[in-house]
């Protein structure tokens, strides 16, 4: 495969005004696109049974998330004790200086702790989990140096 443009990640969401705002404020993505995807396309590609709003979100390095915000809503995943004792979609990650100061925006935007912010000397790192307000995992690693 010769990828042509960054990997995007689709991400179904129940309030999107809500989720826009998370991602913007705390995690400093931009809106770069939206679309209207009907009904009948959404069934044909086996994403929603009756259409739904694609905002397609820059994230300051240039991945991009997919908020797909469907018709009918989609039903909240059961929060699980680990991510790894699931398949598909475990968490998000994202690279930063100030692992503090986007934690605690946050914790103050609606997300939930998951782990404190811990150390790995031997990897020369520190990281913590977190949900976003609809219970999407996401890990924040700060590199040391």
């Amino acid at each position: 495969m010769k990828q042509i443009a960054p990997m995007e990640v689709g991400l179904p969401v129940i309030d999107l005004a809500r989720m826009l705002e998370f991602y913007r404020e705390v995690l400093s993505c931009t809106e770069v696109q939206r679309a209207d995807i009907p009904a009948a396309l959404s069934r044909a590609i086996r994403t929603g049974s009756a259409g739904y709003v694609n905002v397609w979100l820059r994230t300051p390095n240039g991945e991009v998330i997919k908020l797909v915000s469907p018709s009918n809503p989609p039903k909240k995943r059961a929060s699980s004790g680990f991510s790894a004792d699931w398949t598909g979609y475990a968490y998000l990650t994202f690279y930063c200086r100030d692992l503090d100061a986007v934690l605690a925006k946050a914790l103050q935007s609606g997300g939930v702790l998951r782990s404190e912010p811990s150390a790995s000397e031997g990897l020369g790192l520190k990281l913590a989990f977190f949900e976003d307000p609809e219970g999407n995992v996401i890990e924040l690693v700060e590199p040391r140096a």
